[in-house]
């Protein structure tokens, strides 16, 4: 859970121990807030430092507050507005005094500034001479943002107290942690792959806050709203899809609930003008405390589309916690995830079973191949307003699956290696290929059966043996088979579980 006030008190010291009250005019117990602020923030803020009066009068003294190896991003400048011992500066820190620190802090006699040195941010509180606050009375430094983007996860934010002139104030402790870093958020994707003949199926990811109270929204303050401390924005959760393929398409819910496990009230809503390959969700909550209490998490789906001519490739996705501008309250640096693979759009293809095919294993005998590509086929079907196919062009490639020898009971031999040999580089729709196949490489000599991959739909085979056994003779064998069109194993299964196959031409 954000810590929201985990005050440190340390008990002080035996009063007579302490240099005397002469030289040390105002003795104060020194609290803080450890907030949990998030990695990669470029203005999170820190944690309360108050300084609670034991004892004392004041001289006219500053007292610092140095941020150690952090530079604010909302140093106090501008006129601040002042109410009752409250002073607001434009950018969102705000200086609180009670009772006798009240009234100086109205008239500004008793106020802060600040600066970023070469140690860290420093807030500068400037103490009116000749006040007498009663116990109790305290001054405190709320809202200040600082830049912790280059920190890792674990690491803390330290604060130094100190005074000048070094007599006139005392303080129980002078080091202390003003802020915890946690870690931003988690995305875990789950990639599809969709064939461009088929129905696709839809990738998801799955944000997760990193810690309770990572997210949080401002511009529409709800149920127990956080004080804005200057910040204008909600957290934003930014998707951006590389690589997406021309004719692929996805559209975004509008709307994202918080997971049951993680119920709080919390949405993500897509904001205007996301595109397909880049989406922005808005954090919104109905309770701030609510969602403060539990790390939420958002599965967010969008709908795949994908046309007959889209191209081939595969997609990845990003997601990153926004707004990604240093001068807006809050904001963000460097990348949360790395890319994931989304959404991989792979061409539906023909795989095309010749049973035998024989290639000079047996001087004489070859077997020619021809493969078709029917896509194009609008004469005939009237192109795709009707019922006719997308024209589709793509290679052949061929797998050759050699027959061993057979021992004496038939059993099998030895069998050799699958024989792999592209037959077209690219066959455009409405065209043949036709070879002989002793002529393709690899496959001189070769008997047994092969599975033409032809990428494109619609592609259909023939094949035709021809042989001699008599010498003198052109031919004494020929004879043609329709090679049988398998399921592509991409959309059907080709497993054990299907009870074999029944093979088309």
């Amino acid at each position: 859970m954000r810590a929201k006030a985990k005050f440190l008190i340390c008990a002080l010291l035996t009063l007579g121990l302490l240099v005397p009250v002469a030289n040390a005019q105002i003795v104060h117990t020194v609290t803080q807030g450890n907030e949990e602020v998030v990695q990669y923030g470029l203005n999170e803020v820190l944690g309360e430092v108050r300084l609670t009066t034991v004892s004392g009068t004041t001289i006219a003294s500053t007292i610092s507050i140095t941020y150690s190896g952090v530079t604010i991003a909302n140093l106090p400048t501008g006129y601040p507005v002042i109410s009752s011992g409250v002073v607001t500066y434009p950018n969102g820190i705000t200086l609180t005094c009670t009772g006798g620190y009240s009234t100086s802090c109205d008239n500004q006699a008793t106020k802060i500034t600040g600066s970023n040195t070469a140690a860290g941010g420093q807030i500068i509180i400037t103490i009116a001479g000749s006040l007498s606050p009663a116990a109790n009375d305290l001054i405190s430094i709320n809202g200040v943002r600082a830049d912790v983007s280059a920190k890792a996860v674990a690491a803390t934010v330290g604060a130094t107290i100190q005074s000048t002139p070094s007599n006139a104030n005392l303080f129980n402790i002078v080091s202390v942690t003003v802020a915890t870093v946690n870690g931003t958020m988690t995305a875990t994707t789950t990639g599809v792959t969709t064939k461009n003949c088929t129905t696709p199926t839809n990738p998801s990811i799955k944000i997760s806050e990193g810690f309770a109270g990572a997210f949080v929204e401002h511009t529409s303050p709800t149920a127990n709203a956080r004080s804005r401390y200057g910040a204008t924005l909600d957290t934003t959760v930014v998707l951006a899809v590389t690589g997406l393929p021309t004719g692929v398409t996805l559209t975004w819910p509008a709307t994202i609930t918080a997971s049951a496990a993680t119920a709080s009230g919390a949405t993500l809503v897509l904001a205007a003008g996301s595109t397909s390959a880049a989406a922005t969700y808005g954090f919104n909550t109905t309770d701030q405390s609510a969602s403060d209490a539990v790390a939420e998490s958002f599965t967010i789906t969008p709908t795949v589309a994908v046309t007959l001519a889209s191209a081939f490739a595969q997609a990845t996705i990003t997601a990153d916690v926004g707004p990604a501008v240093a001068t807006t309250f809050p904001g963000y640096a460097a990348p949360v995830t790395t890319a994931a693979n989304f959404v991989n759009n792979t061409k539906c293809v023909t795989y095309l079973l010749f049973p035998f095919v024989t290639c000079q294993k047996t001087t004489g005998f070859t077997t020619g191949i021809a493969i078709a590509n029917t896509s194009k086929d609008d004469t005939a079907f009237g192109g795709l307003t009707t019922s006719g196919g997308q024209a589709q062009s793509g290679a052949i490639t061929w797998y050759g699956y050699p027959s061993s020898t057979k021992t004496a009971d038939g059993s099998s031999g030895t069998l050799g290696s699958v024989i792999t040999t592209i037959t077209s580089a690219s066959l455009a729709a409405g065209d043949t290929s036709s070879v002989t196949c002793d002529a393709q490489t690899g496959f001189n000599a070769f008997e047994g059966y092969v599975i033409a991959k032809a990428d494109f739909q619609f592609g259909h085979g023939f094949a035709f043996v021809l042989g001699k056994y008599n010498t003198g003779s052109t031919f004494d064998v020929a004879h043609g088979y329709l090679a049988l069109v398998v399921p592509d194993p991409a959309v059907t299964a080709r497993t054990t579980s299907s009870g074999g196959e029944s093979l088309g031409q």
